[in-house]
């Protein structure tokens, strides 16, 4: 492994991997109970796609995900696919993503495999996959729109550039956290266009011009048109950035969100590379599991639980991986590393300083940064052992033996495995227990509903 990976065996294997994760998002996925999320995206994406309304489900976040999900209702049916399927396409979509951004920031092929593999078997991203809700989407769009802007530097053909300032609107019209990649990105842009030789002033500023129009004017009107359901309503354009207003009042601090039922301890954003952390999300099945019988289902086959378990092989390796990353940018002054440490940080920092619960959902917006960097260390540590191939080996064995139940937890398999289900029972589903209507067993008021599972942010 002295020399670097071909491209073509770089493709393979990146066209391997991405039909192996492919399989994994969508393994027994009709299967998979329809969780209140599922439904209510749903519900949502016809709501506002044919009347302009917001909610039921995160009315404070931008709207894309109602206009993808109502298309993909319309032309696949009320179905699995219809509700799940452009969660599971850009999911899967992301692998090839994570390799080709990584071997353009650090110029090797080893790298980007190592990024797309530890990428493939991560739990959240698994988990965020299968699920109608598009937290897989602030992954998704930020990578493409990076890629794009990759090959307009490799071209310098416009319409790479204009593809990005539409991919970054997209990510922006997805979740506001989009506007930290697409900052870095033009400033990573301004730099390149300054640090070039043989321009006149004028032709420079001309260029810092284009850069701003594409990835801040384009973005903004892609986010601007996908309020076009809502403005057919009969609200005018002065009437927008109140809407803005009460979103951003929302989301900064969720005042209308309920705590939730469970042991809910991993909210906070510095505790995610620090300390094994978990995505908890238990729920009450929306569909019928006893296939509409009129008896009371029983409690096993009434609750789910989903968890998106951080890989700690892999997370815990995170800041001392950024550490290296920026060292490597200061002594090196590589471009690459430079702009990788910004991604990281500008993606990160703002959740840490957040005052309120911040859930592993939303490190979707910061791990594909963190697992190229992961990758990054895993490589340069094991070019220092004589059996680097080993080293290498051993490492990403581990890493697959430890994702391998982690998979089963989080496409919710976890309470039929016998030596876990009393666990997840008993440290999750105890009030859903409570809550659940008489005739299982259970000292609960006869006819209570159960009381619904809180919704992500």
């Amino acid at each position: 492994m002295t020399e670097d990976i071909t491209p073509r065996t770089t493709f393979l294997a990146l066209a391997f991997l991405t039909l192996c994760v492919l399989f994994l998002n969508a393994f027994q996925l009709t299967s998979q109970p329809v969780s209140e999320d599922d439904y209510y995206v749903a519900l949502s994406a016809i709501n506002y796609t044919e009347s302009g309304q917001l909610g039921p489900t995160m009315w404070n976040h931008p709207c894309l995900r109602n206009i993808l999900v109502y298309y993909a209702l319309r032309a696949f049916g009320t179905g699995v696919i219809g509700a799940k399927g452009v969660s599971l396409l850009l999911g899967t979509l992301c692998t090839p993503l994570i390799g080709l951004v990584a071997q353009r920031l650090f110029k090797d092929n080893r790298v980007a495999l190592i990024a797309a593999l530890l990428w493939a078997c991560d739990a959240l991203v698994i988990d965020f996959s299968r699920q109608g809700i598009n937290d897989i989407y602030l992954s998704f769009f930020p990578l493409a729109a990076i890629y794009l802007c990759f090959r307009f530097r490799e071209s310098g053909h416009q319409g790479w550039l204009i593809g990005s300032g539409i991919l970054f609107g997209f990510g922006l019209a997805s979740k506001w956290s989009a506007l930290a990649p697409q900052v870095v990105t033009l400033c990573m842009l301004l730099a390149a266009i300054y640090k070039e030789t043989g321009c006149t002033t004028r032709e420079r500023i001309a260029r810092y011009t284009n850069a701003g129009v594409m990835l801040l004017v384009v973005p903004a009107l892609v986010y601007l048109l996908t309020f076009a359901p809502w403005f057919s309503r009969g609200y005018s354009l002065s009437e927008w950035p109140a809407l803005q207003k009460s979103m951003f009042l929302e989301t900064s601090q969720h005042v209308g969100y309920k705590p939730k039922q469970w042991d809910d301890r991993d909210n906070k954003a510095y505790k995610w590379f620090v300390m094994p952390s978990v995505f908890v999300d238990p729920f009450m099945n929306m569909d019928s599991p006893d296939g509409g019988a009129r008896e009371l289902p029983s409690f096993d086959k009434s609750v789910t639980v989903v968890l998106g378990y951080a890989n700690p092989l892999v997370w815990l390796l995170v800041l001392p991986a950024i550490f290296l990353v920026i060292r490597r940018a200061i002594r090196e002054r590589e471009e690459g590393a430079w702009y990788l440490a910004g991604l990281f940080s500008a993606s990160y920092l703002p959740l840490i300083l957040s005052p309120r619960p911040i859930w592993m959902n939303t490190a979707l917006s910061v791990l594909p940064y963190a697992i190229m960097a992961v990758a990054c260390l895993v490589w340069t540590i094991s070019r220092r052992f004589r059996k680097q191939q080993l080293v290498l080996g051993v490492y990403l064995t581990l890493v697959l033996i430890i994702a391998s139940p982690l998979y089963l937890l989080a496409i919710g398999k976890g309470t039929r495995i016998p030596v876990l289900r009393e666990h997840l029972v008993e440290q999750y589903l105890v009030q859903f227990k409570k809550n659940m209507p008489a005739g299982d067993g259970v000292d609960a008021p006869k006819g209570e509903m159960p009381t619904p599972a809180a919704p992500k942010n």
